[in-house]
Formats: structure tokens, C-alpha cells, sequence
């Protein structure tokens, strides 16, 4: 795979912790995908020769971003199986408002991701470099995001 800016900019969004009461077991889902996430991010910016460590205003406008991308969320998030609320609303017009709050949040998303964007360009200009799978296993990370179980 190849990664771009918009990548490294998503890696940044991603690894940003959310405050999760989540499993602390290392095996579980949830801490290898925080582990991934944070080694992506790891690698791309070394790859992609980025920091921000010498940007404090923007690593703090970064923060703010990461986390408002992480709590943006919509009434649909988490739902597996909805058919009984879908028949208990049905009609009332609740659906349609929460579908176009579930457009807004995506829009949003994107959003904060063009905004990520446009904070790291501020640090270093994109050039239009692109960093690979192969470059990033040669270093260590395994760019193959883990799988939940239960979802196979």
C-alpha cells in the first residue's frame, strides 16, 4: 500500500487516545488496534521525516482537533442490530433526523481530516512523497490493521 499525507494526517487522528474504560488484556482487539495505530503513526512520521516537536502552537491546535475527531460520533454509532428501535420509531421522523445527523458526523470527519492536513502542511510542506508498505515493514511496522473477532 501507499501512503500519502492524507495518511499520515488520518494516522495522526487515529492514534490520539480516547478515554475508554476498554480491556487492558494485550491481546484483546481493543489494545492491538491501539498499539497499530500508534506504531502507524510512529512509522509514517518517521518515514515521512515529519514531527511536530518544534511546533508547539500547532501540536496544541492538533490536539484539539484529534480530540473533536475522536468524540465526534452519531445515534447510529455502536448500534450492531436496530430492527426493534427501527420498528418502535417507525414513522415518528426520528430515523431520518438520526440519518442526517450520521451525514453530518461523516462530513465532519472528513472535515477534521482536511483540517489535519492543513495543520501538518503548516509544519512541513507536502511535497507529494509517498511512503510504502515495504518501507514500513523494512522499519519495524506491520502496517496490516488487526481484526476483531467477532466480526472475523
Amino acid at each position: 500500500m501507499d501512503y500519502t499525507r492524507r495518511d499520515l494526517a488520518l494516522a495522526y487522528l487515529n492514534a490520539h487516545p480516547v478515554h475508554s474504560c476498554g480491556p487492558t488484556d494485550p491481546d484483546s482487539y481493543y489494545v492491538r488496534l491501539k498499539t497499530y495505530r500508534e506504531e502507524l503513526l510512529r512509522g509514517l512520521c518517521r518515514l515521512f521525516e515529519f514531527s511536530l516537536d518544534d511546533e508547539m502552537w500547532l501540536k496544541f491546535f492538533l490536539h484539539g482537533v484529534t480530540r473533536s475527531y475522536r468524540g465526534n460520533t452519531h445515534p447510529f454509532a455502536g448500534m450492531l442490530e436496530g430492527g426493534l428501535l427501527l420498528e418502535r420509531v417507525k414513522g415518528s421522523g426520528a430515523m431520518e433526523i438520526a440519518a442526517e445527523l450520521q451525514e453530518m458526523h461523516e462530513k465532519a470527519a472528513e472535515r477534521h481530516l482536511d483540517l489535519t492536513e492543513k495543520i501538518l502542511a503548516l509544519a512541513k510542506p507536502d511535497n507529494g512523497e509517498v511512503v510504502t508498505s515495504e518501507q514500513l515493514r523494512a522499519i519495524g511496522v506491520n502496517d496490516v490493521e488487526p481484526r476483531d473477532p467477532d466480526f472475523g
